[in-house]
């Protein structure tokens, strides 16, 4: 799979307010949740640029909302840019889908990265596996969320979830 890694000193310049290289590269199989050196995605650098329209479709493909940058562990949501043109309908859309994530469709929600049970009362889950989510969190524990894969219960960590699958290589 093609990872965005290499390109991350010309998108986060470029990028920002262009859609049109996002979209072929994510047919080509460019993982839309790949981190640089400081734990930024796609989707945390077209928030920071207020643009709506890139990040909508980053999320339409499978874009981890709930992911966070290293140094500050910030979600996209908060990346985007308050003195800035845009940061109304951007940060209101993120907000949204992060309050709705679990919500939405009865719960449904998509693995958007394998995961392997490190406690009982956890699920392992393989990418693209669809999950409902039964409960989320509680005042003790915001990052994980009671589910149901199958026919089993247990924790999922919040951040390997989408609200898409994720976009993986066309075969055209």
């Amino acid at each position: 799979m093609l990872v965005w890694k290499e390109s991350w000193s010309w998108s986060r310049r470029p990028l920002r307010k262009c859609l049109t290289p996002v979209r072929p590269m994510t047919k080509w199989g460019c993982d839309v949740n790949a981190q640089d050196s400081d734990g930024w995605t796609p989707l945390h650098c077209a928030a920071s640029c207020n643009n709506l329209a890139m990040v909508k479709f980053l999320v339409e493909h499978g874009a981890c909302i709930f992911a966070t940058t290293l140094s500050d562990r910030e979600t996209a949501a908060e990346k985007c840019e308050e003195d800035e043109e845009g940061f109304d309908g951007c940060s209101e859309y993120l907000y949204s889908v992060q309050e709705k994530l679990g919500i939405l469709s009865g719960g449904v929600v998509y693995a958007v990265f394998d995961y392997t049970a490190q406690q009982p009362d956890e699920l392992s889950f393989k990418e693209g596996q669809q999950l409902t989510v039964l409960r989320k969190g509680d005042e003790n524990e915001r990052e994980w969320w009671w589910s149901k894969l199958g026919d089993k219960e247990g924790y999922v960590p919040r951040n390997l979830l989408g609200l898409y699958p994720r976009v993986t290589k066309s075969e055209d």
